[in-house]
């Protein structure tokens, strides 16, 4: 039969106790002075724990300047670029209207040698006159809109009619004229029947390659033995931008 292991004397415990305790107290006096000879060969060497600090500090209070003045420069740049783009709108806008005005001075200048050459030759062969022609470009490219007005020239003691045709003259490819039933497709001149105004509204078409260059109205009228009223325009005059 095994026998019981004796008990362990109390003194002997006591005296491992304090054993442990010494080499755990000789182990953290090694450490504090590995450390302390550590610091002291740091600072021999001109290192200083304080001056670290210091210059951590320093260093951080630079980051979080450095940080706020990008902000600011960041809604500078915002700034200056919300400044660009209403300049540039601000000019796209004074160019446009510059145009605008100098296509309406055009116009004006048109009519102006219209009117002064019914005063010299009298009132239209028709009794009518050509209001206003404008041309404005539709959302596809050779796309146009013409727009074309007639007025009496004449007492309005009763209707007129007969019938409006246009055609624009310029350069390209095949034709240098084509008429209204080519640009618009179809195949009749435009009827006006009115007593006092009509404004005829068409879209028309420009073959690829063709410069226009001038737009010519033709308005005839349903009484025999009445000469046509023909009023030809730079195309540039009556185009709207």
């Amino acid at each position: 039969m095994n026998q019981p292991a004796p008990a362990t004397d109390p003194d002997e415990r006591r005296r491992q106790w304090r054993q442990r305790t010494v080499r755990t107290g000789l182990a953290l006096g090694a450490a504090v002075v590995l450390y302390l000879a550590f610091e002291i060969g740091r600072f021999s060497a001109g290192y200083s724990i304080l001056a670290e600090l210091h210059e951590h500090d320093v260093l951080r209070g630079q980051i979080t300047a450095l940080r706020g003045d990008n902000r600011a420069l960041q809604a500078h740049v915002i700034e200056l670029q919300t400044l660009n783009a209403g300049h540039a709108h601000a000019e796209q806008v004074v160019t446009r209207t510059i145009a605008q005005l100098q296509a309406q001075i055009a116009r004006q200048q048109e009519k102006l040698a219209f009117y002064r050459g019914v005063v010299a030759q009298g009132a239209p062969p028709v009794g009518l006159r050509v209001g206003e022609v404008l041309l404005s470009a539709g959302k596809r490219p050779l796309h146009f809109h013409v727009d074309i007005s007639l007025l009496r020239a004449d007492r309005p003691d009763g209707e007129v009619s007969g019938a409006l045709s246009f055609a624009v003259e310029g350069q390209g490819p095949g034709q240098t004229t084509l008429s209204n039933q080519t640009l618009t497709g179809k195949p009749t001149d435009l009827k006006y029947r009115f007593r006092y105004y009509q404004e005829f509204k068409e879209d028309i078409v420009l073959p690829p390659g063709f410069k226009p260059l001038r737009l010519t109205v033709t308005v005839r009228s349903s009484r025999t033995n009445t000469a046509p009223l023909v009023q030809s325009y730079p195309w540039s005059a009556v185009s709207v931008p």
